[in-house]
């Protein structure tokens, strides 16, 4: 019965979207698009293109993604006239997939993991492990670096639009929207926070009549393992289990964690931090020596972790990730004492202190590790717990139940004593659940979902989650190899009419990479750095696929 409804709601969505699409599009890709057909009335034209095979478009199971699929796929085929296929698969596959570059195009995003351009700029360099592209410069890695190694903001800012427009002038990426999530929820949950920075949502203040939250992750958390994880889902759980020696406190800024207080040396190369009286959930105390042990760990080459380079601040990180040196004991990490963590960097790195916040920056206990080695995080039993809360079961692509921790040091400002996790990936089975009682939040609302939400009587409310959405090219691939394919592809996407009728929400079409969010100098860094691509440009996409097509030799 579900799995005939879902289809229904499913069809039903895909017919609107192309009604959507044949009324909505902008002037200007009026004049340049001859008919909705796959022939665009140019004869020379439409031969050439018959030559570029069939791309492959990856994405994954949810119903946004698979509306997303079908809207891009039509507007190839009218603007373009070329044909895409649409691959489906689960989210976890679609990560793995694109990590083994088996893929030709697939829609990505990135949050911020903190409050700084670099944030998003170092997503592209060639060190970068979640970099997985297949693109390269030598340039760009140049003014990441130039922007690592100066204090002077002004100067790192200009390193940065630099680099975004060498980026999209070759675009191994093609940014598509700025997203802002609208959610709904019941009138007794007070205090739940949504944030830019890490994970999306913060239940550290949250509170119900009843003491339980019932929440939707949406999918199963990938990965648990504090050292590797690489994604918001399973972050969004990690922060609530786990803590670090800082955490975010309402208003985004870092406010102490497992860290009582720390101290700054005048160079801005030493950070001592000093611990508080903390427990692990097994009633073990959280010492310094758990800090030193994880980040190494997550350095450690063998290891592979996705986000080791957001330890590269601190001194030989870098290095012995990189096998430049071989001895972890050169990292500038060292617990001088229990509670006594000192970490000296390679250069002055201002938001240091918020990057400890992040997950890969928390603990782990070493004693524990070491009795389930890579099993560590698979299981509510795999896993020692430093946070508010403990993962009580895990039913797993279905519930996870976390409950109070009653080790923790903080518990008393702890409201909630369980959440429930869900993980639906069908929206409308979310909203359906949270009209009937089923969910106490509904936490992203977008689309005609709005009128009824707002028919139910409940309030919506919006906020920025900082990520930039985008298509990722495979440039290893024989075709995406081309930037002008590559740009073609991109500039044939209407990102007004996608926002406004297919998404509905509060997003924003990007303008550029960073989103306009991200704080620049003295500004936001979008408004300093300006506009850097249209809403659409269906003539000039067209003419970059032609070039493209000579360029591979496909005319022939």
């Amino acid at each position: 019965m579900k799995t005939r409804k879902y289809l229904a709601l499913f069809i039903a969505a895909v017919l609107v979207v192309g009604v959507l699409l044949t009324g909505c599009s902008s002037s200007k890709q009026k004049n340049n698009a001859a008919n909705n057909g796959s022939n665009t009335g140019n004869k020379s034209y439409d031969e050439l293109v018959k030559k570029l095979p069939t791309l492959k478009y990856l994405t994954d199971d949810t119903t946004q993604a698979k509306i997303d699929a079908q809207v891009f796929q039509q507007m190839w085929k009218k603007n373009l006239g070329i044909n895409v296929e649409i691959e489906t698969v689960p989210f976890k596959t679609r990560l793995e997939r694109m990590n083994k570059y088996d893929y030709q195009i697939v829609m990505a995003g990135w949050g911020p993991d903190y409050n700084d351009p670099m944030t998003f700029m170092d997503l592209w360099t060639s060190w970068s492990a979640n970099n997985n592209s297949g693109w390269t410069n030598s340039e760009y890695d140049k003014l990441i670096k130039d922007a690592q190694n100066t204090n002077d903001n002004a100067r790192r800012m200009d390193d940065f639009k630099k680099a975004e427009k060498l980026l999209l002038d070759q675009m191994p990426i093609g940014p598509v929207y700025y997203r802002y999530i609208s959610y709904a929820v019941k009138p007794d949950v007070q205090g739940l926070v949504r944030r830019f920075v890490g994970g999306d949502v913060d239940f550290y203040w949250t509170s119900t009549k009843s003491g339980t939250l019932r929440y939707n992750l949406v999918q199963e958390p990938p990965q648990m393992d504090p050292q590797q994880t690489s994604d918001a889902v399973s972050m969004n759980v990690i922060n609530a289990v786990m803590e670090g020696l800082m955490r975010y406190d309402k208003s985004g800024k870092v406010m102490p964690g497992i860290a009582e207080s720390y101290t700054v040396s005048k160079d801005g190369l030493t950070y001592t931090f000093k611990l508080r009286d903390a427990k692990w959930s097994n009633g073990d105390p959280v010492t310094a020596q758990d800090f030193e042990y994880a980040w190494k760990r997550a350095l450690d080459p063998k290891l592979g972790a996705l986000y080791a380079y957001i330890l590269y601040p601190i001194k030989n990180a870098e290095a012995y990730n990189t096998k430049k040196i071989t001895d972890p004991n050169q990292v500038g990490v060292k617990a001088l004492d229990a509670k006594t963590l000192q970490v000296t960097l390679e250069r002055p790195t201002p938001y240091f202190p918020d990057l400890t916040a992040f997950a890969t920056y928390m603990p782990l206990n070493q004693k524990f590790y070491e009795t389930v080695k890579d099993k560590y995080g698979s299981e509510p039993d795999k896993m020692l717990y430093n946070g508010p809360w403990v993962i009580k079961s895990w039913t797993h692509q279905q519930k996870m139940v976390l409950e109070k921790n009653p080790n923790y040091w903080n518990k008393d400002a702890i409201k909630l004593n369980r959440i429930e996790f869900s993980m639906i990936t069908d929206r409308n089975t979310e909203l359906n659940m949270f009209l009937t009682g089923q969910l106490d939040v509904d936490q992203r609302v977008a689309g005609d979902q709005f009128d009824q939400v707002k028919k139910a009587g409940y309030d919506i409310k919006s906020f920025s989650d900082g990520s930039s959405w985008y298509f990722q090219f495979n440039t290893k691939d024989p075709i995406l190899k081309n930037a002008n394919i590559r740009k073609a592809l991109t500039l044939a996407i209407d990102r007004n009419t996608y926002v406004k009728n297919i998404l509905k929400d509060a997003s924003k079409p990007a303008t550029g990479y960073v989103p306009d969010i991200m704080w620049g100098n003295k500004d936001t860094f979008r408004k300093e750095a300006g506009d850097m691509l249209p809403s659409s440009d269906v003539k000039q996409a067209r003419d970059l696929l032609i070039k493209g097509i000579k360029e591979l030799g496909l005319d022939k």
